[in-house]
Parts: structure tokens; sequence; C-alpha cells
């Protein structure tokens, strides 16, 4: 049977075989190349041009942009693909639409462009569109809140969020995205740039970071310091944060309450619980991603304490085995919490807990569609999974006012 086709699949082909071209065929950097090139489709389909552009008016639209962009590219703006290949380079784009995309597939652009050996090392993965969808839907943020991902990556949790406000509302929550890689930061500029028209702040730090207090040195740069004197929290949290890495070596370690939790090795998603209730305002709603052994493992008992003890646990989501294939198997679940003030034992709270049965992927990690549906439709309607309908549950009980 032939294969179904899926024009975002086929997106995603074409920048993947952009990359192969450039590399094969110039010492450019690919990274900040594909970029320029993403750049200037856009700006050419906003003056109505289907094709990419020749080269010489690629750098006119980049030049004639250039206060939109310099925050985002380091260095030239100008096309750096040598003359020999920009035609071919140019072929493979073809009419492919940067605005006509459903977002899952830039996602899925960008994270071609990003160093797979980084994001391997630290347990970053692609975050399932759907999975977003449900995690926004469910703590449905309003126009005025403040809404933060501290592991933002492409901003993919924002620029739903975006979405989401605007459709729901007619306005988006205040976005704001943070995130250690320089590079995923460009990435989440460039998706606020063509997705959500600059709304989401994007700056580059060390999320885990906490304030010091010091008289003899200047301490590093912290979410609290770019916030500003004002900041007193966020009401919304949605994140990913990274899956693996040891940070017990590091020096802010010891300042975490959860650092005393888990013995010798202290993981780097374990630490992110924490920063996530410290970031949020007392009643801001938590939605974090964890690896299966955060919400199960005898491991981790006390840093489930310690979370009971400084929010309410109002619902856990157990996704399907096959979620976030192909990139991992790693099994993983979903936490909405409620911030409330540190107490000695945890809060008394009724925990919903759900299980997604339809991952909306085969075994083999390739999309699985409703019967009937649109291929090319967004992610959360096309797919056959069941997360559409524990979303709204989870709303009733994370937004009671």
């Amino acid at each position: 049977m032939a294969k179904r086709h899926h024009h975002g699949a086929d997106f995603v082909s074409r920048i993947r075989r952009m990359q192969e071209v450039i590399m094969a065929n110039s010492g450019v950097d690919e990274f900040y190349e594909i970029i320029r090139l993403i750049l200037a489709k856009y700006f050419a389909e906003g003056e109505g041009q289907a094709d990419l552009p020749d080269k010489s008016e690629c750098d006119a639209l980049l030049a004639k942009h250039g206060p939109e962009i310099a925050f985002i590219l380091d260095g030239v703006i100008e096309l750096q693909t040598p003359d020999a290949i920009f035609e071919e380079v140019r072929r493979v784009f073809g009419t492919a639409s940067i605005r006509g995309q459903d977002f899952t597939a830039l996602d899925q652009a960008f994270e071609q462009l990003t160093s797979r050996s980084y994001k391997a090392d630290k347990g970053q993965y692609f975050t399932p569109r759907h999975v977003i969808d449900m995690c926004v839907e469910a703590v449905d943020p309003k126009p005025g809140e403040m809404v933060c991902d501290p592991a933002c990556g492409s901003a993919a949790f924002l620029k739903a969020t975006h979405s989401y406000g605007n459709a729901k509302y007619k306005q988006s929550a205040e976005l704001y995205g943070f995130d250690y890689s320089h590079r995923a930061c460009q990435v989440a500029k460039v998706v606020s740039l063509i997705g959500a028209n600059g709304a989401i702040k994007v700056d580059q730090v060390d999320s885990l970071r906490l304030p010091e207090q010091t008289l003899l040195a200047e301490s590093e740069e912290t979410i609290e310091d770019l916030m500003g004197p004002d900041f007193v929290g966020f009401d919304v949290i949605l994140t990913n944060p990274p899956f693996a890495g040891d940070v017990s070596a590091e020096s802010f370690a010891n300042a975490y309450d959860v650092a005393r939790a888990t013995g010798k090795r202290l993981e780097r998603d374990v630490l992110f619980i924490e920063r996530c209730i410290r970031l949020l305002k007392v009643g801001g709603r938590l939605a974090i991603v964890l690896p299966d052994n955060k919400i199960s493992s005898r491991v981790f008992r006390d840093v489930r304490l310690w979370l009971g003890k400084n929010s309410e646990i109002r619902a856990v989501v157990s996704l399907h085995r096959y979620t976030f294939l192909p990139y991992t198997s790693q099994k993983a679940a979903v936490i909405f919490a409620v911030k409330q003030p540190p107490a000695l034992s945890p809060y008394h709270a009724e925990v919903h807990f759900y299980r997604s049965d339809l991952a909306g992927k085969t075994s083999n990690g390739s999309p699985a569609y409703r019967a009937k549906a649109d291929p090319d439709a967004p992610a959360y309607q096309a797919l056959d999974h069941d997360l559409d309908q524990i979303a709204p549950e989870i709303r009733s009980v994370m937004c009671v006012r």
C-alpha cells in the first residue's frame, strides 16, 4: 500500500536535503544559512512570492528586514551559500510555504538544525505537538497572565500558547522563553518572529541558576534578573525540561531543597521541578513533562513529597510508550500542579490520574491518523490520540477559582 502523503513531513525532508547540499559543497555553517533561507522565504511570501527568490533578491529582503532579524542571527545577514550550489538549494526548497506550514512541521525542521549530540547528551527530545496542545488547553493561559518555559528549546509550548490565546480569547498571554543553548534561543526567536509576530520574549540564560546574595563578586545572571525588580512570579509554566544530565557538581546544586532528596546523583530534571515551583507565584499553574521514573520510582519519593509540600498536585497523565518515538522510547508523564505556600506536610489534594491509550504514533514512530483525518491538519486534530479528551477534565480541576 502506498504511503500516505504528509506535506509537513515533506517540508522536513526538504530542510534535511538542503542541509546535506550545503554541508557537502561548502564550508558554510548550515545552521545559520538555513535560518537565513527560511527568513528570506518568509519575507518573500509576505510580498506575494511563492518561490524562493534568487540570491540577490534574498539578500535584499534580508537587508530590508535587518532590524527585525538582527537579534536572531550572529554576524552577517546575507546568504553565504556559494553561487554554484544556490540554484540546487533553491530547487530543493521549491514552493514549500513557510507561512502556510503547521508548526509541527516547522518544529521538526528546526529539530534538524540543532545538534543531535548536544540534545542527546542532555536528554532533550522533540515534544509532540499534541502533547503540547493538551498541556496548554489543560492550564488555559489567559490574556494578562505571564507564561514561561524555562527550557524553551524551539519555543513550541509558547507558540502553542500564543495560538490558543488568540483563538479562544482574541489575545495571547505574555510569553517568556529561556534556554541555556544559544542555538535553541536563536531558533526560538525565529519561531517568535514568523509564528507569533515577535510576541515571545526569548533570552539565553542558565535557568537553573538561582539568585545569589553576595557582596564579594557579581553573580551570574538569572531569570529573576532578566525579569526585573518588580517580578513576583509567573502565572503559568509549561515545560519539557531535559530528561538527562548529572548536575551534582554544579555550584548552585546545593541551594536546592531536592538536592538532599535523591542521593549522590542529582539529575537535571529533578532540579527543574523545584525551579519551576520557585518561579511561579502562589496559585500559579504548572504543567511539566517528566520521565516516568520521577512519577513512580521509590528513589524519587522524597522529590514528590517536596512537590506535595509546595504545591497541590491536581493531575498526572501517563503518556503512551510510543509518544516520543522515533526520538526516544522513554516512557513519560505530565504532572499538573498549582503552587502553594511551603508547608510542613503535603497538601491534601485529590489527584486525578489519567492514562493515554492512543499515542498518535505507530510502533516505529510514524504518525497514526484518525479515520478520514486530513494529514495536513494540526496534529491535535489529525492524529489518533486521546489527549484532547483528557485536557478538558484536567482544566476543570486546574482552573478552579
